[in-house]
């Protein structure tokens, strides 16, 4: 039996299996293909088959012994096939929308993905289209084939839940520093991807900007076999509007900001979670100062830190060395 019809036979399998199917229960109705030579091999090579077919979207999970439950394999038929979805035209039209953005940059790496979901959502139909009165510009940014295999890396981990060594330079200190991360999700965010994980150095959430990663991924170790799950609570939604300065880089301070009142009506989204001290100061949590005053700067005179003191002085040695 060659490998496509193994893997084709073990998804009939494991779809048709009333119950979790035991690894001893799955060489024996392979034993052609995991029952024969060396165990260790065998076990290899099954893991290799999970690995492939949860790169094609398959999930094959492990239920654990408990009481009542009987340990095993088992394909999750609500995991594998979805309903039937249909979009308005609306809908449909605000999707082609969001696709042409992102196909107009040459340097997103999923493009051929977008395209091929968008030709499967919307089909050819003529009567979804972007309003002739919308134009989109996206800024041009050359190819970097290191970050898109960085890229593809960091999802293979995010899919099978494997836990990730990386050599991180960190803009806070200048220092690059080995870190064990769980990846939890990637956002991309004026025009960069940002890995979402948990940090085993800071046993926390932290957001690691993937282009201060250096070099690529060790392969994955049991590639089939997950290292971790991601918390039912967590929302990768709540870091698509995080702040420059709401990155996890240092222990928070408490920062207070005075704003322009003409600024105030165009800045507050930004500063949703800022405490109203009057009508024009704000007290914000900073973990990132350098985002901080990456920010204050680019408002130009309409933005001023009113404290602490250590970073009105970092400001200024900021302002000082670009005069």
């Amino acid at each position: 039996m060659n490998r496509t019809e193994r893997l084709l036979d073990l998804i009939t399998y494991l779809l048709n299996a009333k119950e979790p199917v035991s690894w001893q229960e799955i060489k024996n109705h392979f034993s052609e293909d995991y029952a024969r030579g060396i165990e260790e091999s065998n076990q290899r090579k099954f893991e290799r088959d999970k690995a492939e077919l949860v790169s094609l979207g398959i999930p094959i999970d492990y239920q654990a012994l408990a009481e009542g439950r009987k340990e095993g394999y088992l394909i999750r038929r609500e995991k594998l096939f979805l309903p039937e979805i249909e979009f308005a035209p609306t809908e449909a039209s605000l999707l082609m929308l969001a696709a042409s953005a992102v196909i107009e940059s040459e340097s997103f790496p999923y493009r051929e993905q977008v395209e091929s979901a968008l030709t499967k959502i919307i089909g050819a139909q003529n009567r979804f289209s972007v309003p002739s009165q919308i134009a989109i510009s996206f800024q041009k940014r050359l190819p970097d084939p290191q970050s898109g295999v960085l890229l593809q890396q960091i999802q293979q981990a995010l899919d099978r839940k494997k836990t990730i060594t990386i050599k991180y330079h960190a803009f806070s200190t200048g220092e690059t520093v080995e870190r064990k991360v769980n990846p939890y999700g990637l956002i991309f965010r004026k025009g960069n991807w940002m890995l979402i994980g948990w940090d085993h150095l800071r046993q926390g959430l932290r957001t690691f900007v993937l282009t201060r990663i250096k070099g690529s991924l060790a392969p994955l170790k049991r590639p089939g076999t997950p290292d971790y799950e991601i918390p039912p609570d967590f929302s990768l939604r709540d870091y698509l509007n995080q702040q420059p300065w709401e990155l996890d880089l240092h222990e928070p301070a408490a920062v207070r900001l005075r704003i322009a009142k003409h600024r105030i009506p165009e800045l507050i989204s930004q500063l949703a979670s800022a405490q109203a001290i009057d009508d024009q100061t704000f007290e914000i949590r900073v973990t990132n100062t350098r985002g901080l005053i990456s920010w204050v700067l680019s408002q130009k005179t309409d933005v001023e830190v009113l404290g602490p003191p250590e970073i009105r002085q970092e400001l200024k040695n900021v302002l000082e060395s670009l005069i």
